[in-house]
Order: C-alpha cells, then structure tokens, then sequence
C-alpha cells in the first residue's frame, strides 16, 4: 500500500485497527466515496469549460465520463450503507449484495454515456466543426490524467484492503477515465498538426473506453450475483488452516456462499474413525474456530469417518492414485469397502472432478479392471462428483 493510502486509512479509522471491521470497512468505502466525488466535481467542470470554449467532442465525452464517476460514486455510498444493515425477516443473510447491485447499477450508467458519445462522436466525424486547441489546455488536461490516476491508484489499494467490488468497479472507472483522457491529449495534438478529424476519432475510442467499462462493471456484478468461484487463494486457505486441526486428514466437498463481504462455507473433514463421539464433535468445532477466525465466514462442517487402519482401504488408495495421477484428479474420498470372510465384495468411493471434466467413463473403465484385477470377487462402484467450489445465491 503506498504511503497516501496508509495516511487516509489511519485518517478515516483508528491506527493499528482492524480495516476489515465492519465499523471501519463502512468509513473507509464511504470516504473513498466522497473523495471520488470532490475530484470528479472539480475535473468535470475544469473539462467541461475547456470542452465548451475549444468544440471539442472528445473532451466533452472526457468531462461527463468524469461526471459519470460522481454518480457511481454516490452509489457505492449508498452500496456500502445499505450492504452494512444488519439481517432480518425478509433477507436472513443479511444485505451484503447491495454493493454488488449498486456495481451494477454504475455499469448501466457507464454504459448509457458511452452510447451517447459514440454517437455523438460519429455525427461529429460524418459532419466535421472547427475545434480551438492551445498548448496550455494540453497542459491543464495533463495534470487531469495525474489526479485521475492517482485517485485509481487509491480506490485500487482501498478495494483490496477491504476486499469491496464496489471499490474495485470505482478504481476501474477511474483508469479508464485516465485512458479517455490521453486520447483527448491526442486528438488535441492532432489538431495542433492540421487534423481536425483526429478529435472525433478520439471521441469514438473514449466512448469505447466508456462502454468496455460498463460491459466489465456488468459482467464482474452479473458473476457475483449468479455465482462465481472463489479464487484458489482462498480456497488453499480453507484446506490449511482446517489440516492444522490435529486428527483431520482431508478436507473436501468445499462450499463458499457470499453475499457481500459475508461469507458462508461448509466442507466435509475426514477423520479417523476410532475417534468418539465427543472427540469428532471437538474435532469440528475446532476447525470451524480456526476458519472463522482465518476468514470472518460462518463455517459448517461435515464429519467423514474414514478408517485408518484397513488394510483394503489403504491398498485401494495405492492401486488407484497411479490412474488418478494419470488423468491429473485429486485423491478418492468416501472410501468404504464391504468384506466377507476376509474376502473384499464392495468398494465404494467418490472422485471430485471439475464441471469440464470428459473422460468419466475412462477413468471408470481403467479403475474397475484395475481394482478387479486384484480383488477378483469385489463389484467397484465409483462416483463422480463435481466440484461445488463456487459462491451460490440465496
């Protein structure tokens, strides 16, 4: 984080406190709100004169993206308060997804600007007007694209410290804003070459910028909403910290439910199954303590007994990780086997794959002739399981 954005966060919230306490994860996306508001009003009006007095479409399309930030500025406010009410009857996991939504809703207006000038920006090249640039208005838009950057740079830091997509969607805005910006830079050049037509073709890419903007803004909200996967970092989390609880040996069947900041996961742990009753409940309450701790998410655990004394089992294991390894899977889980007389009649195990996983029934075909090549009498029956690793809706 660079040394602007630690003086703002021990600005706005208590130095040494924690960022991600929703008290302080509030005042943190709210002053990035109305710091975002101030700068845009102030480069909105300095664009928007220097639009008027020099006819320049691009600049005008550069100033009223800039104003556009101020609207998506207040809507991540408004995201932020209302993400923060606490549950109730009606929205028992709470209103977390109000960020989400207002990130949708700035993407609309994005995109809506973005149409506008493209048009606009067209008319403009089909119909061409005189447009008055001078070396001090480069100069002054110039300083423009430094506090744009500057002001991207920040909600970019601030959105990672406190995790917030809304934030993320306003630093977006703000570096594509930059962007438009040097195209204008460049179509005033133009101009100052005797290439007047260069201005509206700048219009058009900065109406392009505006637009690509809003298609991201929608997409990345639309995915949140819909449910998309957690990212490998956090779900590597979740397997170490729960593999720091003695007696677990695995961990699977991983289960993110977000909305919002809050977060809800379940998971299956595999224990041995010599332990009590009383042994496996401690077992889980200590892996949920540890996640809970580690993530700020309501955890729920699922107890799979495993044996950790079976021979059969364990030679299972053995004869089918080669063809495992084959076909890049992960471990088998849910091992049981049936015997009789000393003689292996059942195995039963599940293998998680991947949604965009083919080659089931190779996999089936090369684990039952493998498995009853050494246990001749014994019936396999494999499952294959998808994995749930995605955040799911309400």
């Amino acid at each position: 984080m660079s040394r602007l954005t630690t003086f703002i966060v021990n600005f706005v919230i208590q130095k040494g406190s924690d960022p991600l306490e929703p008290s302080n994860r509030l005042k943190i996306g709210q002053f990035e709100g109305y710091l975002s508001i101030i700068s845009n009003l102030i480069l909105f009006g300095i664009k928007l004169v220097l639009g008027i007095s020099s006819y320049s479409i691009a600049l005008l399309a550069d100033a009223f993206h800039t104003l556009m930030d101020v609207g998506t500025s207040i809507i991540v406010i408004l995201g932020f308060k209302m993400s923060q009410k606490p549950a109730d009857a009606e929205h028992p996991f709470g209103h977390g997804r109000a960020e989400t939504i207002a990130s949708l809703s700035i993407a609309f207006l994005i995109g809506l600007v973005g149409f506008e000038f493209l048009k606009t920006s067209i008319e403009r090249m089909i119909h061409q007007e005189s447009v008055i640039v001078d070396i001090p208005m480069i100069i002054i838009i110039l300083f423009t694209i430094v506090i744009k950057e500057i002001m991207a740079k920040i909600s970019h830091e601030l959105a990672h410290l406190i995790d917030s997509d809304a934030l993320r969607g306003d630093a977006i805005h703000h570096h594509s804003d930059v962007l438009s910006s040097i195209l204008v830079v460049i179509g005033m050049i133009g101009i100052q070459f005797n290439m007047p037509w260069l201005d509206s073709l700048m219009g058009i890419g900065v109406s392009g910028f505006i637009l690509y903007t809003g298609y991201e803004l929608a997409k990345n909200a639309i995915d949140e909403l819909l449910g998309k996967p957690p990212t490998k970092e956090f779900l590597e989390i979740i397997k170490s910290e729960a593999l720091k609880v003695k007696g677990v040996f695995n961990i699977h069947d991983i289960i993110v439910h977000q909305y919002g900041f809050n977060k809800y996961i379940s998971l299956h742990v595999e224990v041995g199954d010599n332990n009590t009753a009383d042994e496996l409940h401690l077992i889980a309450d200590e892996v949920e303590l540890l996640l809970e701790k580690k993530t700020r998410a309501d955890v729920v655990t699922h107890i799979d007994p495993i044996s950790v004394s079976n021979c059969a089992e364990n030679k299972i294991k053995e004869i089918v990780k080669p063809i495992l390894e084959k076909y890049s899977l992960d471990s088998i889980q849910d091992l049981r086997v049936k015997e009789e007389g000393g003689v292996l009649k059942e195995v039963n195990f599940e293998i998680p794959i991947s949604v965009e996983f083919k080659s089931k029934k190779d996999v089936n075909s090369e684990l039952t002739r493998i498995i009853c090549g050494k246990y001749p009498e014994s019936i396999p029956r494999i499952n294959f399981k998808n994995q749930i690793r995605k955040y799911v809706g309400a």
